[in-house]
């Protein structure tokens, strides 16, 4: 197996506050790929983003590419069964959950004003107290300013949340009464889709979206049985630790 560093935000809610960061290492327990964190919410990787990779010293940004860069490196993916209409679904859900449900998920942390007064106070409690004001103001800047690039922001409070309820009506239709997406066995769509339900369900902020995942049973139970099997000893959603090895997921 080659040398995997993930280089990921320090789990300032309990847990990995990036969907795409808890997503990543979710995938990764779920192929039995060994791997080290390292914890950093200073240095961005080859995309100006967190989370990237460290794999036998090749430096790799976005957690799909790297998921593709460790299936074609190791041969450890997921999702080698499906077949073509599998594949499509697969498709289909990650980008509901990764490209229009994720922005909600921001804007609940970092624009709504309920959600950010929680939030700024548990992300950057680590940063010096004299400047950590002045540091939260900016980022929240930038990323109110990316999401009013995307769309998500120009709309009201209210909006915002009822184009994030259609999502979470959605997902839990495909996933039925199964235990995974498509089928018996976990795929990338699973982890895909624990890393950004995980972040609202497990998440210490409560809020709209925290009662919209509650009114439906199966994805509870999807979040809750994923924790069991890849996160047994995460306090909230996972992401906290500092190493993985396939041992370590068997002997839980």
């Amino acid at each position: 197996m080659p040398s995997v560093i993930i280089h990921q935000f320090p789990a300032a809610l309990d847990m990995q506050p990036s969907a795409f960061g808890l997503k990543l290492e979710t995938w990764l327990r779920m192929a039995n790929v060994p791997y080290r964190t390292a914890f950093s919410a200073r240095e961005m990787g080859p995309k100006g983003k967190i989370p990237f990779a460290t794999i036998d010293g090749a430096v790799i940004g976005d957690s799909e590419l790297i998921i593709d860069y460790l299936t074609k490196k190791t041969g450890a993916g997921l999702d080698h069964h499906l077949d073509s209409r599998q594949k499509a679904q697969s498709t289909m859900v990650r980008r509901l959950a990764e490209e229009h449900l994720y922005h909600i998920l921001v804007y609940s942390r970092w624009v709504d004003t309920a959600g950010w007064e929680e939030f700024q106070t548990r992300f950057f409690d680590s940063a010096p107290a004299f400047i950590r004001g002045f540091i939260a103001k900016k980022i929240r800047k930038q990323v109110t300013a990316n999401l009013t690039a995307q769309g998500i922001a120009r709309h009201t409070l209210d909006e915002v949340y009822a184009k994030g309820k259609p999502d979470l009506e959605a997902l839990p239709a495909p996933l039925g009464a199964k235990s995974y997406y498509l089928g018996d066995t976990s795929t990338e769509a699973d982890a895909s889709v624990y890393g950004l339900l995980a972040n609202i369900h497990y998440s210490p902020i409560r809020g709209p979206l925290q009662e919209m995942i509650e009114g439906h049973a199966n994805l509870v139970r999807f979040c809750d049985r994923i924790k069991a099997l890849y996160w047994p000893n995460s306090r909230r959603g996972g992401g906290e630790e500092v190493e993985f090895t396939p041992d370590q997921q068997n002997a839980a």
